[in-house]
């Protein structure tokens, strides 16, 4: 086994070898760099392809800095950039020093070069080599409130940004009092830029049936933040109250610790979007039971669906959601105590269910909601000025 596992490393040695000259003359070749660690199936990186759509006329180049666990947006990557994966590039250390000062020498050579990068530490490990005339931009999809974060390992390099992307002003007044405790100064904020993402809002959806069994949705990565088993419980405190309800977990639930109550169906990872939005277009509600996020992408899509979204108040989720400014949502307070949250939630969706009329205009403002505020149009020009110019 041992043999073995030294014989694969020197094939993949090999193969990024045979790989660098690809990786050189991108490099010479453009002028807009990206660096995200994966192409997996994530909210974070469906907002990584639709910047990457954004912006395919300028033929950006986008280098994968971490292993993929799966091939979920593989295809809109490189339908949309070149995309090269780096592999053994980042992980063995001499292969990883060498990279980073070519990497270094050549977009230094560049007039105006473009370097973007999210949640990659190959890519803050860079930074520090750009010359002064190389445009830097970062995005953070969410303050994480972890020591080994994005916003802890890039701390570094904050005075090296030239702008900083968050997605909503609660993610800015984070960063606002994380600069003061590392004596950051306040000038330094004035680099941020907010720029919410995007989802696709269809011009018209199938009519729901709000008289029947609800359809409940839970659509995630199987993370210790997203808090899966609190989906479950909900489900089964649900089983004998709301008989016939549905609660459906889309996402990597299939290892999850346990019996699931039967009114829990698993319906596995899910990368493609009509498959997706045909599970919107059927669901009444979506329920988000995180400890943290941004603005989750998932609740977004569900909205441009009609999927009334029932959510702890976690991120930017408060500046978008309500139940009496807006009519388009509910949301639950982040308890430090589990079970009081699973209650909270228990009773909303119970009030739902008993006021059918009430779910249906929620519904109909959440859609509209969605129209208004999250449409591709908005994302796209912002990104478009911020890393071509436009505008």
């Amino acid at each position: 086994m041992v043999r073995l596992s030294v014989l694969n490393r020197k094939l993949e040695n090999l193969r990024a070898l045979l790989r660098y000259p690809v990786i050189a003359w991108n490099l010479r070749n453009r002028n807009l760099f990206f660096f995200f660690p994966f192409w997996s199936v994530g909210g974070g990186e469906r907002v990584h392809a639709d910047i990457l759509r954004a912006v395919r006329d300028a033929k950006p180049v986008c280098f994968l800095t971490e292993r993929s666990p799966n091939d979920g947006f593989k295809e809109e990557f490189r339908r949309y950039s070149s995309a090269i994966p780096l592999d053994r590039w980042t992980e063995k250390p001499s292969f990883k020093r060498f990279m980073l000062k070519k990497m270094a020498e050549i977009l230094n050579s560049h007039r105006h070069p473009v370097v973007f990068g999210c949640h990659s530490r190959f890519f803050y490990e860079l930074v520090p080599f750009m010359k002064d005339h190389v445009k830097v931009v970062d995005l953070i999809h969410a303050f994480t409130y972890d020591p080994n974060g994005p916003e802890v390992y890039s701390l570094p390099h904050v005075r090296r940004m030239n702008t900083r992307v968050v997605i909503g002003e609660k993610t800015k007044n984070d960063f606002r009092e994380f600069y003061r405790r590392h004596g950051i100064p306040e000038e330094f904020l004035d680099r941020f830029r907010i720029i919410p993402n995007q989802v696709h809002v269809p011009e018209q959806i199938p009519a729901k049936d709000f008289s029947g069994k609800l359809q409940i949705l839970f659509v995630s990565r199987n993370a210790p933040e997203k808090r899966p088993e609190l989906f479950v419980e909900i489900a089964r405190e649900c089983l004998h109250r709301l008989p016939g309800a549905e609660f459906i977990m889309i996402g990597d639930f299939a290892g999850l610790p346990g019996p699931v109550p039967s009114n829990v169906r698993i319906a596995g990872e899910i990368s493609r979007r009509d498959t997706l939005f045909a599970f919107y277009e059927k669901a009444h509600l979506i329920l988000l039971t995180s400890w943290r996020e941004g603005m989750p992408l998932v609740i977004m899509e569900g909205m441009s669906h009609g999927v009334v979204p029932v959510t702890t108040a976690v991120g930017e989720t408060p500046a978008y959601l309500s139940a009496d400014k807006y009519r388009n949502g509910f949301l639950v307070e982040n308890h430090e105590n589990a079970e009081q949250i699973v209650k909270d939630f228990v009773r909303q969706i119970t009030y739902l269910s008993e006021n059918r009329k009430i779910l249906a205009e929620f519904s109909g403002n959440a859609r509209q909601f969605a129209r208004e505020r999250f449409g591709s149009g908005n994302f796209s020009a912002a990104y478009r000025k911020l890393l071509l110019g436009e505008g």
